[in-house]
């Protein structure tokens, strides 16, 4: 048999954790479970019918478990209420993504204190409806991914809602006229920016 050893502790042994790569020649061992952020001792061995070998201790050191790498994607499809951002996450930091999202706010630099949507966990891009929000007013925006370090912000964009205004429409023609009664009407082009709630026409003679 033949594979490393290896711990947390000077010279490790195959009483202790080992691979198993075949038995003699050149091989390969891959080494699993390992603890972030610790010092490792590992002995190549080899075995035959008088015993076991070592070969010379090498070690190393896992890296530690960071905060996730993201970037903020820009606001697409702006309206008075609404705006779609999400983010990327080209890092998860060596632990599981647990929440992920955008956070928002008229001020600059959000947190997830501040408006926030909850896009889910893992890794990669996602997508973010931003809703509830005020025409005519600026947003600042960062995408955040937590693990269990912590929570980490891609960078600020920001986006200007679009404006609220009058209604834009015509009159109708006057028809059908009689002695007490006539028929107009009329054609509203554009809202302005949000639903219209009553419609009519008016009339004097003034």
């Amino acid at each position: 048999a033949s594979g490393v050893c290896y711990g947390t502790s000077p010279n490790p042994t195959v009483s202790g954790t080992k691979t198993t790569d075949g038995n003699g020649g050149n091989f390969s061992s891959t080494i699993s479970g390992l603890l972030p952020n610790t010092t490792y001792y590992v002995r190549a061995y080899g075995t035959q019918g008088f015993g076991t070998t070592y070969g010379n201790q090498i070690s190393f050191t896992t890296l530690p478990l960071t905060i996730p790498t993201l970037t903020t994607n820009v606001a697409e499809n702006v309206s008075n209420f609404s705006a779609v951002s999400g983010g990327a996450i080209s890092s998860d930091g060596g632990a599981s993504i647990t929440a992920k999202g955008v956070c928002w706010s008229t001020s600059a630099n959000p947190t997830i204190n501040n408006n926030f949507t909850n896009d889910g966990t893992g890794n990669g891009t996602y997508e973010s409806n931003i809703t509830g929000l005020s025409p005519n007013t600026t947003y600042y925006v960062r995408a955040y991914a937590t693990n269990s370090v912590g929570t980490a912000y891609g960078s600020q964009i920001s986006f200007t809602t679009n404006t609220v205004a009058l209604p834009t429409l015509t009159t109708n023609a006057v028809t059908d006229i009689n002695y007490t009664s006539a028929n107009s009407g009329g054609n509203i082009s554009n809202e302005g920016g949000m639903p219209v709630t009553a419609r009519g026409i008016c009339w004097s003679t003034s």
